[in-house]
This record gives structure tokens, sequence and C-alpha cells, in this order.
């Protein structure tokens, strides 16, 4: 069978892929090689063996195998094999291809995978930290936290048990709730990654050594177009239609992730909460406590601000005190400072808002005081800082 051009190898995989029961071929023109893919992702890479009588056969795993020293040895046959009566040589050889990977190497493709989702599984201890971290979530009439092993779809095949903890609800985990549950388990140690749209955060324990790079594309586990993966935990942040935009999403993970390293911070940013008080754990509180009854924090890119209110804590000159505000887009609707050119309901539903406010953190040891631009939060006895 003649390989020395891409077509005969091209139309040679397509006949190893039908008899496998593989879903599709993808051709690499410039490396010489075609990969005959199934629908569940696990995939082959078909390439022709000088002098071009041999075809070689690789099982391809995902890139943590290497890390677990985790392999499959290559299989190589030939591409001229005796015929069958009234069968002719490309037939002949699809064939004999066909059978010698079934044979030979999907077995130890499939054991491989196998070893790999073990290797990768949560441990117990992981979880055991991650619920001994989200402790101080005290449960609600209406939510709790959560914590469990789910499997996340990944692409050769592998479905990944990754450790999910979420902040439950009546009808759905919360999405308001996440990112200070993810702010929390990386105090305790651990890596995160926040699904977009989703109030699941999935957490792992963090490699030894730090790669180079934490984030990167792979094509999607469910159909078309590209997944961000976060090498750490497993985990799918988001999926792209375009491969370049997926590719340049992923190096501006990869350097937001170098800078929150080098600042040796747990959380750049935190939605509802400016920046110069993400490290302030009163105020951290403030903010959880405002999120776990249902309020929605401002700032996250997956959240119609049109059409829900944002709470945002920013400081105020005095130590240990802060404002709360209320903010709906667009910023004509209403905002601090402009109530009164607000449509009537919205004023009506920005003073319901500003109550619940109130009476959720009012407390002893805290004062709350309802005002125009919002609400001022005083802690009685604050801290003493440098």
């Amino acid at each position: 069978m003649e390989l020395s051009a891409p077509a005969g190898l091209e139309s040679l995989a397509r006949s190893v892929a039908e008899q496998l029961g593989a879903d599709r071929t993808e051709e690499d023109a410039d490396a010489g090689r075609v990969r005959v893919v199934y629908a569940d992702g696990r995939a082959l890479e078909l390439a022709p063996n000088r002098p071009r009588t041999r075809i070689t056969v690789t099982a391809v795993l995902p890139e943590q195998a290497t890390a677990h020293g985790i392999e499959v040895k290559a299989i190589t046959v030939t591409a001229l094999p005796r015929p069958r009566p009234s069968e002719s040589q490309a037939k002949a050889t699809a064939r004999h291809t066909a059978d010698h990977i079934r044979q030979r190497l999907l077995p130890a493709h499939t054991a491989a995978l196998a070893e790999l989702r073990e290797r990768t599984a949560p441990q117990v201890a992981t979880l055991q930290r991650a619920d001994a971290a989200l402790s101080g979530f005290l449960d609600r009439p209406r939510g709790g936290v959560a914590i469990s092993e789910q499997p996340v779809r990944r692409p050769l095949g592998l479905t990944a048990r990754c450790a999910v903890a979420w902040w439950h609800t009546l009808d759905r985990p919360s999405r308001a709730v996440a990112p200070f549950m993810a702010d929390v388990l990386r105090r305790a140690g651990l890596a995160t990654t926040e699904p977009h749209g989703s109030g699941y955060v999935s957490f792992a324990e963090p490699p030894a050594e730090q790669p180079d790079t934490r984030f990167r594309i792979a094509p999607a586990a469910g159909g078309k177009g590209w997944d961000l993966v976060d090498e750490f935990t497993g985990a799918c942040v988001q999926t792209y239609d375009d491969r370049e935009w997926a590719q340049g999403i992923a190096e501006s993970a990869n350097g937001e992730e170098d800078a929150a390293r080098r600042a040796a911070v747990a959380s750049m940013d935190l939605p509802g909460l400016s920046a110069d008080l993400i490290e302030d754990e009163q105020f951290r509180a403030l903010a959880v406590e405002l999120a776990t009854a249902g309020h929605m924090p401002y700032g996250l890119d997956d959240v119609d601000y049109t059409q829900t209110p944002g709470f945002h804590i920013y400081p105020s000159a005095e130590p240990g005190r802060a404002k709360v505000a209320r903010l709906l887009e667009p910023w004509g609707a209403i905002r601090p400072g402009a109530r009164f050119e607000a449509p009537e309901r919205e004023v009506e539903r920005y003073d319901k808002d500003m109550e619940a406010y109130a009476r959720l953190l009012t407390r002893p040891g805290q004062t709350v005081a309802v005002m125009l631009d919002g609400i001022q939060v005083t802690h009685n006895d604050p801290p003493n800082r440098p």
C-alpha cells in the first residue's frame, strides 16, 4: 500500500477507524500523521515507518500521564500483509492494522487510562482538608456547604474524578457563594477552578513542582470547540468555539496565575469587595454573609447586572468601618449619589434591599446604619493595624 503521500495514510486511517468503530480521523499533514479519534475522545495516531512498508500506531495519552510515569508502547505493523482471496491490498492493510490495534494496543490504552484515573482521583485527606477549611460557612435554612467527587469529561477518553465543593440551595448551587468558597480553599493551600457561570468549585492538592503552564486548551470533551482546562484540578473552565481565541484566554489565565503566585496572595480580586479589603478578614466575612443569604456580589462577568443587583463593599476613611453599596446596571438605573434620578420602582427595590442588608448584618459588636448611598457597617472593636 502506498503511504508516501498523505492521501494514502488518510485513506488507511479512515478504513481503520470504520473497522474500530471510531468517530472520525484528523490529519496532521505537517507531521505526516493521521489521528483516529473515538467519540469519547480517545485517540490513536498512525504514522508511516521507513521505508514506508510498515505503520507505527501510538495511543495518545493525556499530558498528566507523563508526570505519573504512565505510558503505552507504540506498535508497528506491516503495510503489506498478504491479502485474502478477492481482497485488495488496501483492504488487507486496513484489516490487518485494525486487528493488531484491537489485540495489542487498545487493552494497554484502556489500562493506562484507568491507572491515570486512579492516580489523579481526589484523596480522602484532601476532602477532609477542604471540609475543615469550609467549616466557617455556617448552614442556613436555605443553604449549606456540600463536598463530593464528580466525574468531569476530559478529552482522550479520560473521565476525571474531581473534588468539588458548592453552596447548595433549594434549587441549584449558588453562583454568589462560589468565589468565596474558592478563596477559602486557596487560603487552605488547595488549587481551585471555578467553571464559568457555575456554582461549583473544583479543588485539588497543588503539584509539588509548579509547571510553567497551568491552563491549556484541548479539544472539547462535549463536542465541537476547545476546552480551557486547569491542569491542577483537571476541570474545564469554559468552552470556546474559536481555537485562537481560546489560546489567547489560556495565555491570559496563565499570566494571571503567575502574577498571583509572585504576589503571594490567595485572591487577586474577589467580587463584591474593593481590592483594599480582600485581605481584611472582617470585611470578607461581611461579603460571605451577604452571599450565603442569596445576595449577588458585584463583579462576576457571567451575571447580568441589568437584572440582578450586586452588592459591593468598599472602605470608609475610619478604621473598622465600611460601606455596602447596592449596584444595578445600567448606571442610570440607580447608584450611590444618584438615587433620586432612578425610576420609582427601582427606588422601592433599593430600599427593600438596603433593609435586608441591614437586618442581616446587625449583631452585637457591629453597628449598621442605613444611608442614602448604601449601608454603613462599623465594627465597634476594630483590630489594631500597623
